[in-house]
């Protein structure tokens, strides 16, 4: 469902991933983790094409998007849901209308079918009785599954997360994690996670990669993560990776 091959990513010159292949199944949850700053963030960006690379290519559904154009581009993203961090609500609006947004721009669906959609994607994440609240009404946990609504509402085939539980406590952590399993089990989404909780990674994941000095330095199924004798590796599982 996602293939990024030997890509390379720079900004004002400078490379910050190099070479990087990593292959996503259909209905997997490969989660990428790596310290602060390695850009892991960059490269949900860069499979977005919000950021675009300097050698290699990024394939999406069987479809290369380097030379797409913008609105080619922006047919492959209706196939793409994006949870940015710590939400990214826009705090205009309430709950109802922020998960009806991708609705109302990228469809034709009646307003009694966005009704229903937005009502089907609260109810997924918990937050049915939420519609009529406004982002500054919510706590963090909350705001982390409506944007969660949001991602899901043009029922997309991949969903990317961008470190979706910092800043939470342990027990919203879990409830988040929980919710992406759910939401892959529910939907089939193929799923990308950016974190730098090891923890996390090992318990919702079907494959980690790890990236250091611009590379993946380790891609494997989590039971061989757990007993890769990579030195990083072992910092991370050790909570020393940060």
């Amino acid at each position: 469902m996602i293939e990024i091959n030997d890509a390379t990513i720079q900004r004002d010159g400078i490379k910050i991933l190099e070479d990087i292949t990593l292959k996503v199944a259909d209905g997997q949850i490969v989660t990428v983790i790596g310290e602060s700053g390695c850009g892991k963030s960059t490269l949900l960006r860069a499979v977005m094409r919000l950021i675009p690379i300097a050698a290699g290519e990024i394939c999406i559904d069987g479809v290369c998007i380097n030379g797409l154009s913008e609105h080619q581009m922006n047919e492959v993203r209706k196939k793409m849901g994006m949870v940015f961090q710590e939400g990214a609500l826009f705090d205009s609006m309430n709950v109802r209308e922020n998960v009806a947004f991708a609705l109302r721009q990228h469809t034709r669906m009646k307003e009694s079918e966005i009704r229903q959609t937005v009502s089907e994607r609260l109810e997924a994440v918990g937050l049915a009785d939420a519609e009529k609240k406004m982002p500054s009404q919510l706590s963090g946990g909350m705001r982390r599954r409506v944007a969660i609504a949001r991602a899901l509402a043009l029922h997309p085939k991949i969903l990317l997360y961008d470190e979706p539980t910092t800043g939470l406590d342990p027990v919203l952590t879990d409830t988040i994690l929980d919710l992406i399993v759910r939401m892959r089990n529910r939907y089939n989404t193929t799923t990308i996670v950016v974190t730098h909780d090891m923890d996390a990674a090992i318990k919702i994941s079907d494959r980690i990669a790890l990236i250091h000095d611009k590379h993946i330095a380790a891609d494997d199924v989590v039971e061989s993560i757990k007993n890769n004798p990579n030195p990083l590796l072992k910092r991370f599982l050790h909570g020393q990776g940060t």
